[in-house]
């Protein structure tokens, strides 16, 4: 399998520090433009606090991007300052029954402007519901709002630090003070990252146990923020740590149970297991936090829990799987024990790639021959 479609993340630590008066909190206010990656500016409105009710509250805020603002569960999208979301965590959670999942629209076009695709390949959601597309044809990041609305884009065609060529994956991590960006720039045999602070690229490890990445396509992150990395060539999926150390690599070529072949993507859950997206094989394999694999389920062919081709995975905050089933045109649902849940498509889905869940039950999925995004709602028994 040549030129596969997928990849996400990437890591390492620079981080910018913010000095803020001691009994204020200034709330950021971000604007773009194109051609930038979130450039903004900052208008202050200070709150006193008490000493500890203010390290309490920024603290809060520093998971997060500046300018987010959250509801409570279930809730419409709001608009007030200063509004933290709480949820359950998602270890305590029942899985909530899937009811249906209905096609609702499609964003974007062919082409090479702005909110236009070529190829569009991984893609990833930030908690204020704007969506990351990895535009491989065009060898660009493009950000646009859930609606399709155009934000901003990065990159362009080369080899040069900050450049790709071809980016496949991207992945978005908020944990803590780790706030980076990951892409997986795939005909360079690296992965790249971005803090949301000095907005300059840089490499990740690009040689793991005296072997080079080859063609990297999958990016994921974990629940402290390690960082996944499918390395698709070497059929080989690698873990590296906070500090961008990579601290377990698994996998070599082959049908085994610790085999894989032309990996293309990940996902990891809240308990720290790893699903991979073994393409050539045509099955999803799970493996524990160490690494240690534990099942693998799917097999080639076109009927409920069967694979053709699978190319990406998507977790929601059930710990349900999305999987993008590209030979059959379609995306599969399972529970984390490989149970079929459910499938569903839309005859316009030509070749789904990249899959990302949002919270409000929105299913995003590129279509890379069809070179748009198709938009789906899931709907849960209450």
């Amino acid at each position: 399998m040549t030129n596969k479609r997928r990849s996400f993340s990437n890591l390492r630590y620079n981080a910018a520090n913010l000095e803020t008066p001691l009994t204020s909190y200034q709330l950021p206010v971000i604007s773009y433009q194109k051609g930038s990656f979130f450039t903004g500016y900052w208008t202050s409105a200070t709150v006193n606090y008490s000493f500890c009710f203010f390290f309490l509250v920024s603290f809060c805020f520093s998971c997060a991007l500046p300018e987010s603002q959250v509801a409570q569960p279930g809730a419409p999208p709001v608009t007030g300052k200063g509004q933290i979301e709480i949820l359950a965590s998602n270890r305590e959670r029942e899985l909530l029954p899937i009811v249906g999942i209905n096609y609702v629209r499609t964003l974007g076009s062919a082409g090479q402007g702005a909110g236009e695709f070529q190829m569009p390949l991984g893609l990833a959601i930030d908690e204020a519901d704007r969506i990351y597309i990895a535009d491989a044809g065009n060898n660009r990041i493009q950000v646009i709002d859930a609606t399709g609305n155009y934000i901003t884009e990065f990159g362009g065609r080369g080899w040069q630090t900050g450049e790709f060529d071809h980016p496949s994956d991207i992945a978005l991590s908020f944990q803590r003070s780790y706030r980076h960006l990951y892409v997986a720039d795939t005909r360079n045999n690296r992965v790249q990252y971005c803090n949301f602070v000095d907005q300059i690229f840089y490499p990740l490890s690009q040689s793991i146990e005296d072997t080079p990445l080859d063609q990297p396509e999958g990016i994921g992150i974990g629940r402290n923020g390690e960082v996944y990395v499918v390395d698709t060539g070497n059929h080989r999926w690698i873990e590296f740590n906070v500090t961008g150390v990579p601290v377990v690599a698994r996998g070599s070529f082959g049908g085994g149970p610790e085999q894989l072949w032309n990996p293309t993507d990940l996902g990891v859950d809240t308990h720290g297991n790893v699903y991979v997206v073994d393409t050539g094989n045509h099955l999803i394999k799970k493996y524990d936090f160490s690494g240690n694999p534990m099942s693998a389920w799917g097999g080639e062919g076109d009927t409920l829990g069967h694979l053709r081709e699978p190319k990406c995975i998507a977790l929601d905050d059930w710990n349900y799987l999305y999987v993008t089933d590209s030979g059959n045109r379609r995306i599969q649902v399972f529970a984390p024990d490989g149970k079929s849940v459910t499938e569903f498509t839309t005859p316009t889905l030509l070749e789904p790639i990249g899959i990302a869940v949002s919270k409000n039950g929105r299913v995003f999925v590129s279509d890379a021959e069809a070179n748009n995004i198709k938009v789906f709602q899931i709907f849960r028994k209450k």
